[in-house]
């Protein structure tokens, strides 16, 4: 496929997100990859509201948004999560994805087309023994993308158990 779209995946400089990166660009997408991680096109830790604003102005309007930064959080029952670990993987997980959506969903809009694909995982609907902070936080994503979803205008994709698969059959033209 030939494309003049454009996609930015944050967590793009590894794992799931650099795989998303591959499969889009052999598509003909333009990619540009977002993480804290050495390597990305734009270093930017998604935590950071102000930082990712400044990075979608810099950028400019994207077509296509790969939420895929993400980390597991602390694997040790519920009682003994440290507070601060709890935070931080609602901090990347959520909060990075919400930070990622408010910033760059307005260009989509007002081109009148865009494309969120928002990881998530099964654990977000069953939950996972000895990771609360990664279940919740993940439950927040899907709740945030079908929100998002009723919001309108923008088309999305979460909670696939093959993502990129469910992605790739999309229309992406």
């Amino acid at each position: 496929m030939t494309s003049s779209r454009t996609a930015l995946i944050t967590g793009g400089a590894s794992g799931l997100g650099k795989a998303a990166a591959i499969r889009l660009e052999a598509d003909g997408v333009k990619v540009i990859t977002l993480d804290v991680a050495d390597g990305a096109d734009l270093v930017v830790d998604v935590t950071d509201a102000a930082a990712v604003q400044a990075a979608a102005e810099q950028v400019g309007p994207v077509d296509i948004l790969v939420n895929s930064a993400g980390i597991v959080g602390p694997n040790v029952p519920l009682w003994e999560i440290p507070l601060d670990s709890w935070q931080r993987t609602f901090d990347v997980n959520v909060n990075g994805t919400f930070h990622t959506c408010r910033a760059f969903v307005p260009g989509m809009r007002e081109h009148g087309w865009g494309r969120i694909v928002n990881l998530a995982s099964m654990a977000g609907k069953d939950g996972n023994p000895n990771m609360a902070p990664y279940s919740a936080s993940k439950a927040a994503v899907i709740e945030l993308t079908k929100s998002l979803g009723i919001d309108g205008e923008v088309h999305y994709f979460s909670d696939s158990p093959n993502p990129f698969a469910a992605f790739a059959r999309s229309n992406t033209s």
